[in-house]
């Protein structure tokens, strides 16, 4: 199979010709085999079948294509793929003619007789390339395809025309009439007339273009139509043209340069004649840039260019590159249009490349681009300049900070390994204050290089310092704090607003509802001015919806904050975000946990988004990303003296979190919230608090401190009229008050029943029955322990409350295995394993896991018991549980014996 774009869009089959219809079919072919191998993401898809007014309901039609061309256009030999966020044509490269001309054109500059593949390539072409196709990319496509022709054209007829003139003029002749300005097509159609013998005809020639080029651009001949002149005046002389200019501008590459393998392999891996590395400030985009340069410098033996961006713009730029490239002064037109045309005129036939560093825009580049073939167009930018990849055809390279290893790989270059490997513990904390940003990390090297002396210890704790006074510098080039200012500066209003309210602890990994609560904009905005913070490379929108921020960014944007905000500005952005937090996850809460107690705070103030959920899925992947700032969020809400909603933020986590099993971080978590309760004077909310810490002690064995904990909740409780709320602190002492004073736990289980029973709590009952039913198990009482639990697990099923119903099954469990009923016991904790799971109460689901490969241990079923242990164990590694290790320890013991 062939797919033909070098003409109408057409598919070849065993010598077959078929053409692709209907259009907008044609045209999402040729998009996607514009880039065969590569995803081309739905908007540009979009774009370039209806370009930029893309119609209602093209997401819908677009799949309808896609179905199209794999069923009724690729069948057998092909798929388009959906991959995130696009889809990708999956055949061989060399099915498509497009790549094969740009192939056999590429191995031409290869050989020392280039006519042949040349000749080929130019055989491939069936017309105007993408025939009858409408729309803008189309027609852009179209004209680069033409330009590229063109260049081929010119080079398979510099190499017959000294052997066959004749053929090379047909074949110019057409290329003068469409590009009467360019002077290299002028020049080899000249030369060929004279070979073939129409001397006279060509010196017309010359004096046509000579007066066209004035004329139009107001310069004279280059110097290669001036060559070809002086041959058709002295033909005998053998006038030999100097040698064009190869300049060689490039900066010098860092001996120092570390990592970034991968990156140089996709830029290697490239076919783009323009390939853009984009990224936030100071991640080293100028410096790999370099390093690709000078390894395949050789590659472009006409001259590599390079030009700072940050300093100067097109204007300035064209008649330097012109100048350096060979034009004279005085040739150098006036206006920027005619620079531009001689500048890719100067190029054709050549191969050069051009480094354009520090780009700011995409209309900055597009004068300087070299369009030319052989030519390539490198861009460093601290933009997002994917329009080029529209208009131009630009891959792009997003650079993020350095992997851990990198990083220290970069300080151990510049600093010597022997230094780092004195301080291991130091090189990484200034690794992690550095946030693995290169050009932090070679701030802090500069200053531990000057200053030998100097600990690298001393060196961490300076940096550990708040703000980025350690990362300054007097060379304004490399002061992190100016890099960074660059691209805030360029900053629309409503974005640098939104940048500064993020430099806060918690504003390094939001949601869009949080950054549109924290904006107070609807959501839809908000999702505006985070794409222009992200095509700015100041932050980074994630395909989940999340708006990430590197550390030392969140800094600076806490500077500017506090320089350019009051702080009755930031404080009701305070407000809005910890409302936005209260209020979902308490909807969190109930969606996951619908048999909890519910809380009911306050309305959310005037422009905060609350998010609700479709179900306990949804919202556990909601806690699950919102845990990790949990305890920065708990400090900015105590830090507002917003108390009220540091413990309810804390409330509203803790059953998730108890499910997961961080016992450490609850306790700081619960810490946090208690103090808040207490300065609120709030006795139930407090309670609230003693009890989820009294819970997680539990968990750590701590027995004497949960006691503490729970007697102090009963305490509180005791004083309003809320017994099912003083019934779950009686359920919770049972199991420390059996380790430290044992003999009162069925009291206590006894005691929670009666309680949930006068507060109308009916799940509640059903758990402290299954509770009294598991400590009757303990005394012996297997009978009334056995009907206990298993009215507890009906009553629970009944309820529809599948947590409490896996604890049932668990205690049944353990009653049958206590009776010497195996099997029945096995099933049972399987059931319960499998419950808990389920609704995400992985810490005792893998406690059944243990207390299942028990039973089946002391059965003498040593194959079952380490498949159930391996089970417990991968379930407490998921919730990163030390006793994952103790478990395996199990496991290799029974396999020992």
């Amino acid at each position: 199979m062939l797919i033909r774009l070098l003409g109408p869009v057409e598919l070849e089959r065993e010598a077959r010709i078929r053409q692709v219809r209907p259009p907008q079919v044609a045209l999402a072919l040729a998009a996607l085999a514009w880039e065969v191998g590569r995803v081309v993401p739905v908007e540009t898809l979009q774009e370039r079948i209806w370009g930029e007014q893309v119609p209602d309901g093209a997401r819908k039609t677009l799949y309808t294509i896609i179905t199209q061309l794999r069923h009724d256009v690729l069948g057998d030999d092909g798929d388009v793929l959906r991959r995130l966020g696009g889809y990708l044509l999956d055949v061989d490269e060399t099915a498509v003619d497009l790549v094969l001309f740009r192939g056999l054109a590429e191995r031409a500059a290869a050989v020392p007789e280039p006519e042949a593949p040349l000749g080929e390539a130019l055989g491939l072409w069936r017309g105007e390339p993408l025939m009858g196709l409408p729309g803008e990319w189309a027609e852009r496509a179209r004209r680069a395809l033409r330009d590229e022709h063109k260049e081929v054209c010119l080079r398979w007829a510099r190499a017959v025309t000294r052997a066959d003139p004749g053929p090379a003029v047909a074949a110019l002749s057409p290329l003068a009439e469409e590009y009467p300005l360019d002077e290299p097509v002028a020049a080899a159609l000249i030369e060929a007339l004279h070979e073939w013998g129409r001397t006279a005809e060509a010196l017309t020639r010359f004096a046509d273009v000579r007066a066209l080029l004035a004329e139009e651009l107001g310069v004279d001949p280059g110097p290669e139509l001036h060559r070809v002149h002086q041959r058709l005046l002295h033909p005998d002389q053998g006038v030999r043209a100097a040698k064009p200019l190869a300049p060689a501008q490039l900066p010098l590459d860092l001996d120092c340069f570390v990592g970034r393998a991968a990156e140089l392999e996709r830029l290697d891996g490239e076919r783009a004649p323009v390939r853009v590395i984009h990224g936030p400030p100071g991640v080293g985009k100028s410096s790999l840039a370099l390093r690709w340069a000078h390894l395949h410098r050789e590659h472009y033996p006409d001259g590599q260019l390079h030009a700072d961006l940050d300093a100067s713009d097109a204007a300035a730029v064209l008649p330097r590159f012109l100048g350096s490239l060979g034009v004279p002064e005085g040739r150098v037109p006036a206006s920027l249009d005619a620079q531009i045309g001689l500048f890719r005129s100067v190029l054709s036939g050549r191969r050069v490349l051009v480094v354009l560093d520090g780009a700011r825009d995409a209309a900055q580049v597009r004068p300087l681009l070299a369009g030319a073939p052989g030519c390539l167009t490198l861009i460093t930018t601290r933009s997002d300049l994917s329009g080029l990849s529209v208009t131009s055809g630009a891959s792009l390279l997003r650079l993020d900070v350095l992997p851990d290893g990198d990083a220290r790989g970069l300080l151990s270059a510049r600093l010597g390994t022997a230094r780092l490997s004195a301080e291991p513990e130091a090189a990484g904390q200034i690794v992690r204050r550095c946030g693995r940003l290169p050009l932090a990390l070679a701030i802090v090297a500069a200053r531990l290089s000057r200053r030998t002396e100097l600990s690298l210890a001393d060196t961490a704790a300076d940096l550990a310092r708040p703000g980025l006074e350690p990362f300054v510098h007097a060379d304004p080039a490399i002061d992190l704090r100016r890099a960074l200012g660059r691209s805030y500066h360029d900053l629309p209003e409503p974005a640098a607003r939104l940048f500064r309210l993020l430099g806060r602890e918690s504003g390094a990994h939001l949601s869009l509802a949080a950054v549109a609560s924290l904006a107070g904009l609807p959501v839809d905005r908000a999702r505006e001015t985070v794409d222009r913070l992200d095509h700015a490379n100041l932050v980074e929108l994630r395909a989940e919806g999340r708006v990430r921020l590197h550390d030392l960014l969140r800094v600076y944007a806490a500077e500017q904050g506090r320089a350019a905000d009051d702080q009755e500005v930031r404080q009701e952005a305070t407000r809005r975000l910890l409302d936005h937090y209260v209020h979902t996850a308490l909807s969190a809460s109930d969606a996951c946990y619908p048999h909890r107690e519910r809380l009911h705070p306050p309305p959310p103030v005037t422009g905060v988004v609350v998010q609700r959920f479709a179900g306990a899925t949804q919202a556990l992947r909601w806690f699950a990303a919102e845990s990790p700032p949990l305890p920065a969020l708990l400090a900015e809400a105590t830090g507002a003296g917003l108390n009220r909603h540091t413990w309810q933020l804390a409330w509203a986590f803790s059953e998730f979190m108890q499910r997961r099993g961080p016992w450490a971080e609850i306790l700081n978590v619960q810490a946090v919230a208690l103090s808040a309760a207490e300065r609120l004077d709030d006795g139930l909310a407090a309670a609230r608090c003693h009890n989820a810490t009294a819970r997680a002690h539990v968990k750590l064995g701590h027995d004497r401190e949960a006691v503490a904990h729970f007697e102090r909740a009963l305490e509180l409780h005791r004083r309003f009229t809320e017994p099912a709320l003083e019934a779950h602190v009686h359920l919770g002492l049972t199991v420390p008050l059996s380790r430290i004073r044992p003999g009162r736990e069925l009291e206590h289980a006894v005691r929670a029943m009666e309680l949930f029973r006068q507060g109308g709590d009916v799940v509640g009952e059903a758990r402290a029955l299954n509770n009294a039913g598991w400590w009757r198990a303990q005394r012996g009482e297997y009978e009334q322990a056995l009907a206990d639990c298993r009215r507890a697990q009906r009553l629970l099923a009944e309820f529809g409350y599948p947590q409490g119903e896996g604890h049932a099954w668990d205690s049944v469990a353990y009653v049958l295995d206590a009776m010497g009923h195996h099997a029945e016991a096995v099933a049972c904790y399987e059931r319960a394993a499998e419950l808990l799971r389920g609704c995400d109460d992985l810490y005792p689901a893998a406690e059944t896991l243990v207390r299942l490969g028990e039973t089946h241990a002391l059965a003498g079923e040593a194959e079952a018991a380490l498949d159930a242990w391996k089970r417990a164990a991968e379930w407490f590694d998921e919730l990163g549980d030390a006793r994952a290790e103790e478990v395996r320890e199990q496991a290799r013991a029974l396999r020992n014996r």
